[in-house]
């Protein structure tokens, strides 16, 4: 017998060892791949699914108006395009109609630019709008009508809770509006809108939106 030969025993001890360090190098890849999809962070998978959002405001019913807007980014930054109904808002109503005054269609339009201080378009924010305003206040008594135009710049900041596929999202902003024209005229039948001049609103503003989306 060789010097060099093994046992029976020991041939199957080394068959066995070998069998099992092939299946550990099979199956490690698999491993590591199921472990690092269970790592994967769920808000990382959120932003990669969320593009964009399109929102409505009924707050704005109460205040300067219901605002309908359609959001686009994803991750942290995000920028909207909204319109404003104006002539639907209580508080537009009381600060801008006087005795005899009724709103004719006056609407706003604005951009907003917005960072979120987390993933996937949702948490905590901070941002910065501005908004154009038109405004249209009829007098049938006097029978004039009395057209302004604003821009309103402001810095927001809020809160937005996803609930699946939708959100709510609560925020405040601070700014000024600045009246960029304003006009009277006669409405048909009307000869005294020059004795009329149209009043300044500029002022600090201050608005409030709760904002009802869903992600795309």
């Amino acid at each position: 017998m060789s010097a060099f030969s093994r046992s029976p025993g020991a041939q199957r001890s080394v068959q066995i060892g070998v069998a099992l360090a092939t299946l550990a190098v099979i199956t490690s890849p698999v491993g590591n791949a199921a472990a690092a999809s269970s790592d994967a962070d769920p808000a990382a998978t959120a932003s990669e699914a969320r593009h964009g959002s399109a929102f409505v405001d009924p707050l704005g019913f109460a205040l300067f108006g219901p605002r309908l807007g359609v959001e686009l980014g994803g991750g942290r930054l995000s920028v909207a395009a909204s319109a404003r109904w104006f002539n639907a808002g209580l508080l537009a109503r009381s600060l801008f109609l006087g005795t005899g005054d009724e709103f004719a269609f006056s609407y706003g339009a604005g951009l907003r630019a917005r960072y979120y201080l987390a993933d996937a378009l949702a948490g905590a924010h901070l941002g910065l709008a501005a908004e154009y305003l038109h405004t249209r206040i009829d007098n049938l008594g006097e029978l004039v009508s009395t057209r302004s135009s604003y821009l309103v710049p402001y810095a927001e900041a809020g809160y937005r809770l996803p609930l699946g596929a939708f959100y709510g999202d609560a925020s405040a902003g601070l700014g000024y509006a600045a009246r960029l024209s304003g006009s009277v005229e006669n409405l048909p039948g009307g000869n005294s809108a020059s004795q009329f001049a149209a009043q300044n609103q500029s002022s600090v503003y201050a608005t409030a939106s709760l904002d009802l989306g869903l992600y795309f």
